[in-house]
């Protein structure tokens, strides 16, 4: 199924020193409005008995969908007298109940549409009412042995995402597979100008992150790796001025093999930043063969005032 969608988004971003000298709260508020249109739809799903395929003479779907994020963070930090440095930090997330559904919710929307009432339950206005989550709690300590956090830190990882759009519809996004929030403990130093990470958590799991940067000729150059078990993702980006372009890698090995290749490049001029980039997934597929899908995107953000931005953007 192929899609058009178009989005635009307004952040506002508050900060503040708050109660006890060294707890800082931060956070956003996000109001996003999409459209999305979908069309060619090539999957035949199963209809009830008696009823033919609805996109021969129904096509597609439109719909135009508001949502409201936002997060607020809690950060307390506070030192010894021999210098060494602790804390503690966890998120409150609100979690938008009126998403835009997934792809099969939409081909479910466009049952639901052709039929003139709700198809399995399918609604076209989502409504669960909104919820709100504790996220991302750690405590850390950090002294000159390197950075130490205990908890739901996310897995080790230097490989970044380098689609570079200021504003991604509907972007798988993958800086690095390994982006999974778990209870963990997590490590940081520098050696020689090269930063490294690693997490592990009470399974086992693993995770390692390297990364290094310089300045070549007056751009600045950023290597990333990201591994772990079946997990690798490399990253490379370049930047001079307002101009930055970068290319990443990754490949995960989960029953079958997946690849992801994304490359982007933006331009900042003051408060105006633009953008477009290209990911393509690559699958693997044990019976079909290799499948590959590509998505490609812009997207614009003006920076009104200090911490309100709005943002559009579009995507295939």
């Amino acid at each position: 199924m192929k899609r058009k969608i178009l989005a635009t988004s307004a952040l506002v971003a508050v900060s503040s020193l708050a109660g006890a000298q060294d707890l800082t709260l931060s956070g956003f508020v996000e109001f996003e409005a999409v459209y999305g249109e979908a069309y060619d739809l090539e999957r035949d799903w199963a209809l009830p008995p008696g009823i033919g395929n609805p996109y021969t003479t129904h096509p597609g779907v439109k719909e135009l969908d508001f949502a409201v994020d936002g997060n607020l963070s809690f950060d307390y930090r506070n030192s010894t007298k021999s210098g060494l440095e602790y804390g503690a930090h966890f998120e409150l997330d609100l979690y938008q109940s009126d998403s835009a559904p997934d792809d099969y919710g939409r081909q479910l929307l466009a049952f639901a549409d052709y039929f003139g009432e709700d198809y399995q339950g399918i609604h076209d206005d989502k409504l669960q009412g909104d919820t709100i989550d504790f996220n991302d709690g750690y405590v850390f300590i950090n002294s000159a042995l390197g950075n130490v956090k205990l908890g739901d830190t996310g897995s080790a990882g230097k490989a970044e995402n380098q689609l570079n759009v200021p504003y991604l519809v509907g972007a798988l996004e993958v800086g690095e597979y390994s982006g999974q929030e778990l209870e963990q403990i997590f490590y940081a130093n520098a050696f020689l100008g090269v930063d490294f990470e690693a997490s592990v958590d009470d399974d086992s799991n693993w995770a390692l992150g390297i990364g290094y940067g310089a300045n070549v000729g007056g751009v600045q150059v950023d290597l990333g790796l990201s591994a772990q078990d079946e997990m690798m993702a490399g990253s490379l980006a370049a930047s001079a001025g307002g101009l930055k372009f970068g290319v990443n890698y990754a490949m995960e090995e989960a029953g079958a093999t997946t690849e992801y290749v994304a490359s982007g490049v933006s331009y900042a001029m003051g408060p105006l930043s633009i953008g477009s980039g290209v990911e393509t997934e690559i699958r693997h597929a044990p019976v079909s063969g290799e499948e590959y899908e590509s998505n490609y995107f812009v997207g614009a953000a003006y920076e009104l005032a200090d911490g309100l931005t709005i943002n559009i953007g579009a995507a295939n």
